[in-house]
């Protein structure tokens, strides 16, 4: 479904780039997977632009002593300038009050092209799972999210 391999090698990357990211804390790199106009939805509504998606970001992480994501299946279609895609991801993370979670999603995903780079446009996720790791908690958005 890319539009050539080098595609479907470079949206792969920016997926594995944003979570390694994640997993490092490195919110400032992680910025540099966005264009400048992209849109961030969590499920608390979206945020656009990179002042607002840096704010959020700092929120989420400022929350947690440590966060594990992994990327898992995901596809995509591109043409020259622009691509969307779903990509499923796990998470297991420890707040700073000690709580341990794991969280199953995935995000569906606009891309743009921006100086010959794969970019994120959008990502919005949808929640499967959230609650502790033994899958004893809720499936499908936690309270107070939306879809």
């Amino acid at each position: 479904n890319f539009s050539t391999m080098n595609d479907h090698h470079e949206i792969k990357n920016l997926v594995h780039h944003y979570c390694d990211r994640v997993c490092h804390n490195d919110q400032e790199s992680w910025l540099e997977l966005w264009a400048d106009d992209g849109v961030w939805n969590i499920g608390r509504g979206p945020v656009r632009g990179k002042n607002e998606i840096r704010a959020a970001m700092a929120s989420s992480m400022n929350l947690f002593e440590s966060v594990i994501q992994v990327a898992l299946n995901g596809t995509a279609t591109t043409n020259e300038l622009e691509g969307e895609g779903r990509w499923y991801f796990s998470e297991f993370a420890k707040t700073k009050s000690g709580k341990t979670l794991h969280y199953i999603a995935y995000y569906d995903d606009t891309y743009s092209r921006v100086d010959g780079n794969w970019k994120f446009a959008s990502r919005s996720m949808t929640w499967l799972y959230q609650g502790p790791p033994d899958l004893s908690g809720v499936f499908g958005p936690p309270a107070g999210y939306q879809k």
